[in-house]
């Protein structure tokens, strides 16, 4: 297959992310589950989006790690990790990461998480199935606040070439960043990456619990960003599940980033680093 080289261009932050992690897997029932973790500290647990990786949080993992255990696993069907069971059931995978985290922590810790898209349904599950153990959670355009938009998007596989290159900049456009000048090497580079290890599709599945179900019930402390032009919003805007985040739970802390995409923590790492040290370190 011809990948062009923009698509495995080195990149000093992700390459030496990936040398110095400390790389596991953990099975239950069978089914393994890869986890990167950096640093040492309180446990942060990083949960990426939906057809991604830990290389989601390209740009959070070196400033969190110098004062947190960062753990960021491939979630089930992602990445590294093996498809989960059959048939697909959200609890189960929450389970499955739930076993894993306590084998990688040595135990069952307290622990914070952030959530990017995707993975705040496995924190949905998370909170249900280890109830008590999450001291905060931030949620980064999270699932959970009921169905998204579906922005269009083109198929990769099986092209070559520029064209694999400029379909990947299509959609890194049309559904993760809304400046598409900010769609640079790196971020071309860990899409294909991403998309070609990606085998779960999970988009019409029934997620079983999710946020609206649980936070209610979570003791801790939460915390919510969105971009304000996220394509997955269209139909119901960021202010809309900021809203509706602060019924259920008036002590939450929200946040919106203006000209700021689906993928924030990537567009607009300088603005959302801040944010979430602010929150999850205080």
């Amino acid at each position: 297959m011809n990948i062009p080289a923009r698509l495995s261009m080195p990149d000093p932050v992700l390459d030496d992310l990936d040398r110095c992690s400390e790389h596991v897997f953990t099975s239950h029932d069978g089914r393994r589950i890869s986890w990167r973790m950096w640093g040492e500290g309180m446990p942060l647990v990083l949960l990426h989006g939906g057809s991604g990786s830990w290389k989601h949080w390209v740009r959070q993992i070196g400033p969190f790690a110098a004062t947190r255990r960062v753990i960021a696993p491939d979630l089930p069907g992602f990445g590294l990790s093996d498809y989960p069971a059959e048939p697909v059931n959200f609890e189960e995978m929450g389970r499955d990461v739930a076993a894993g985290l306590d084998e990688v922590m040595g135990g069952p810790m307290t622990y914070d998480i952030a959530a990017f898209s995707y993975g705040g349904s496995i924190t949905s599950q998370l909170l249900f199935v280890h109830p008590g153990r999450q001291r905060r959670v931030a949620l980064c355009a999270a699932a959970g606040f009921g169905k998204p938009a579906m922005p269009p998007m083109r198929k990769v596989r099986g092209l070559q070439g520029e064209e694999l290159v400029e379909t990947h900049r299509f959609n890194l456009n049309s559904i993760m960043i809304a400046d598409q000048d900010r769609i640079d090497d790196l971020a071309l580079r860990i899409q294909h990456e991403n998309t070609m290890l990606s085998r779960l599709r999970a988009r019409d599945m029934n997620r079983g619990v999710n946020l609206l179900d649980v936070l209610p019930g979570f003791s801790g402390e939460v915390a919510a960003f969105w971009g304000e032009c996220d394509a997955f919003m269209l139909a119901r805007p960021p202010t809309e599940r900021g809203k509706l985040l602060r019924e259920l739970r008036p002590d939450a802390e929200v946040h919106y980033l203006p000209d700021t995409g689906h993928w924030l923590i990537y567009e607009a790492a300088d603005r959302v680093n801040p944010l979430l040290t602010g929150f999850l370190n205080r």
